[in-house]
């Protein structure tokens, strides 16, 4: 039986298992939390949700390497995604600012923070999602021979012996540094490399803390003193 460093060297394929647990993991909240709790997202968001889960199922089910045009599926509905959440984060933020409703009920503290979960929990996963398909080409990239340049650098790949030989980051890893740029609002163990990584992580970043900024601060108000 092969060890994990000879399975590094043949560069297996890596499971989509997580992805799709972490898919599934933000439609279910949406689907069960009763209407009058939310304040958005809007409709399109678990449509791509559910989109996303079914082509990423499809890639599973699929043995042998992935298409491109899977991928490039992948990342335009990805980025749907990311697009739709922004639109969301920045509603919610009006709505805060305006002082307003949704269908005629006043955003209570509880309101506030399922509806400020929701959306930054599908930021954390769809920039992941978006982090895990770009980095060095996505999954399949990184076990190609010879692998594209990376888009992120972690320290298993920047100092020897912190890992075995050919560790590749896998979607866990993508996991943890979208959210970890949420909480921290830069990057923390994994350096962006390429401009496009650059962007996408201050993307992420200021939807995160116009969030977490207005939001917090509304319901601090709400509270009874």
């Amino acid at each position: 039986m092969d060890g994990p460093l000879e399975r590094a060297q043949r560069g297996d394929p890596e499971s989509y298992t997580w992805p799709l647990i972490a898919v599934g993991a933000i439609i279910l909240p949406q689907a069960l939390i009763p209407a009058q709790y939310r304040v958005g997202p809007p409709a399109v968001v678990p449509v791509v949700e559910t989109l996303v889960l079914l082509v990423l199922l499809g890639i599973a089910a699929r043995p042998g390497p992935v298409h491109r045009s899977a991928r490039t599926g992948v990342l335009v509905l990805v980025g749907a995604l990311v697009v739709a959440n922004a639109v969301a984060a920045a509603r919610l933020v009006t709505l805060v600012l305006d002082d307003g409703d949704v269908d005629g009920v006043a955003l209570s503290a509880g309101r506030l923070l399922v509806a400020a979960t929701l959306v930054l929990v599908a930021n954390v996963v769809t920039f992941a999602l978006l982090y895990w398909q770009l980095d060095g080409g996505g999954p399949a990239g990184r076990i190609a021979d010879p692998a594209p340049f990376p888009d992120f650098q972690f320290p298993q790949t920047g100092t020897q012996g912190l890992a075995a030989a050919g560790w590749r980051p896998r979607f866990g890893d993508h996991l943890y540094l979208a959210f970890t740029n949420l909480v921290a609002f830069s990057p923390t163990d994994a350096m962006p490399l390429t401009l496009r990584a650059k962007g996408l992580m201050a993307l992420q970043s200021l939807v995160s803390l116009a969030v977490l900024v207005v939001v917090l601060a509304r319901v601090i108000n709400l509270l009874p003193g």
